[in-house]
């Protein structure tokens, strides 16, 4: 209408000339339209104190198992040498999936972790097969040099076994120290005896001194007397002179054992030292080389094939070929790396609304979830949180996903779930707070 009057008074009509043309507007439409005008604006005020839109926080998110499905990575490129499980299969923790080809040949190499396995160091009988088993032509690859090392050191210690050279001598000096005890106790035995044939010849040869004296005997027969008492010393210097040369041998003969004791016991634990370094190197050689080139399972559960399905396929180190699903999944829950931007609000027991990328959210719905925990460290990306789903892997169309796998998507975490009217609120509260937290002082 007002269009309409500022063209006609353009067009140099007057406002009586418009009024007579349009005429009087009936007083109704005002009264009402100032009604309609009030009631749309009570409308919308009532409106925002009951529509709510929430501050969102957007987070990347996986969803997945307590018991999520492992997967076996190659660790070196090449072919498989050989699978061992096929599509489906129920596999154990530790379980050999398969070899990647290398230069070694794998039945070898088993054959070798098997008898390193069970060798005993102490025992004969092992250090005989192991020498048994170097004969063989057997392809080690990489481990060859460290078996051969390995072999050598139980065939060095088989050998001292076996000559018994140490223990023969032992037995030998300790034999002949028995003998020399008994010799010097038989010396002992005759020196008593010529103390005593010596204290007899000195009584004669005192009886025939005053024999001598008295001149009863001749001189001839007290030089006699006296010959005979100087032999009989000579007799006990002698046999004292035995004694400390059987004693001298005896102390020799004993620090000859204890040599050769020594000596024994060095050399053995030489041999056995270098025995039990070369089967740890060995056994660290054999683990660096099961690590790269089999393929291991680290979990017990269902086996899938993801990246390898024949010998003839080649895969890539970091490539993951097997994925093994547990019996019991456990609990699902998600987790999320909350950006450094808006962290400040996020906080447990906040709600979290999940679109998965794998599934529309259109056409499955979403996935409900709490925050449980934000963690107090720090990533690149943020902060690591674990939320939980109260209704499990159900949506909110009441689908039901598949834990097979874990599930990537994006999380919405509402942080201030806040009424239209308390955001328009918000900036008159905040110049109030402000008015009179600067108007305080002064009162």
């Amino acid at each position: 209408v007002s269009k309409i009057c500022r063209d006609l008074r353009k067009a140099g009509i007057k406002a009586d000339e418009i009024t007579e043309i349009l005429g009087t507007p009936p007083r109704w439409i005002v009264r009402w339209g100032i009604t309609v005008l009030f009631l749309v604006v009570a409308i919308l005020f009532v409106g925002s104190m009951f529509f709510r839109y929430p501050d969102l926080v957007v987070a990347p998110v996986v969803i997945t198992a307590e018991n999520p499905p492992s997967t076996v990575v190659a660790r070196a490129t090449g072919k498989p040498a050989a699978l061992f499980v096929s599509e489906g299969a129920w596999v154990k923790k530790a379980d050999t999936l398969g070899v990647i080809e290398n230069p070694a040949n794998f039945n070898h190499v088993f054959k070798l972790a098997k008898l390193v396995k069970e060798f005993n160091p102490d025992s004969l009988n092992d250090l005989e097969r192991v020498n048994a088993a170097s004969s063989l032509a057997w392809q080690l690859g990489d481990l060859q040099p460290h078996f051969n090392s390995f072999s050598r050191a139980c065939s060095d210690l088989a050998m001292f076994k076996k000559q018994n050279y140490h223990e023969q001598k032992l037995r030998a000096l300790e034999n002949e120290y028995k003998h020399y005890l008994n010799y010097y106790d038989r010396l002992w035995s005759q020196r008593n005896l010529t103390v005593k044939d010596l204290e007899l010849t000195r009584t004669q040869f005192l009886r025939d001194s005053i024999l001598f004296a008295s001149k009863v005997i001749a001189a001839t027969e007290f030089e006699k007397s006296q010959a005979s008492l100087i032999a009989k010393k000579q007799q006990f210097e002698a046999s004292r002179i035995s004694l400390s040369n059987a004693a001298i041998t005896i102390e020799r003969l004993k620090q000859s054992i204890a040599d050769t004791q020594i000596e024994f016991e060095s050399q053995q634990r030489k041999l056995a030292d270098e025995l039990v370094n070369a089967h740890a190197l060995l056994v660290s050689m054999l683990a660096s080389w099961e690590k790269i080139f089999l393929l291991i399972a680290p979990t017990e559960g269902r086996l899938s094939f993801m990246a390898v399905w024949s010998n003839v396929q080649e895969v890539k180190t970091g490539e993951p070929l097997f994925a093994i699903v547990p019996n019991s999944i456990g609990n699902i829950q998600a987790r999320l790396v909350v950006p450094f931007e808006g962290s400040g609000k996020v906080r447990a027991g906040q709600k979290v609304n999940i679109k998965l990328n794998g599934f529309s959210f259109l056409e499955y719905g979403l996935v409900e979830a709490t925050i449980h925990s934000v963690s107090g460290g720090y990533t690149e990306q943020g902060y690591p949180a674990v939320a939980h789903l109260p209704n499990g892997a159900i949506t909110t169309y009441g689908f039901e996903l598949p834990m097979e796998r874990e599930l990537m998507g994006i999380a919405e975490i509402v942080t201030d779930d806040l009424t239209v009217l308390e955001r328009l609120m918000a900036p008159i509260r905040h110049l109030y707070k402000s008015k009179v937290e600067r108007d305080s002082p002064k009162k």
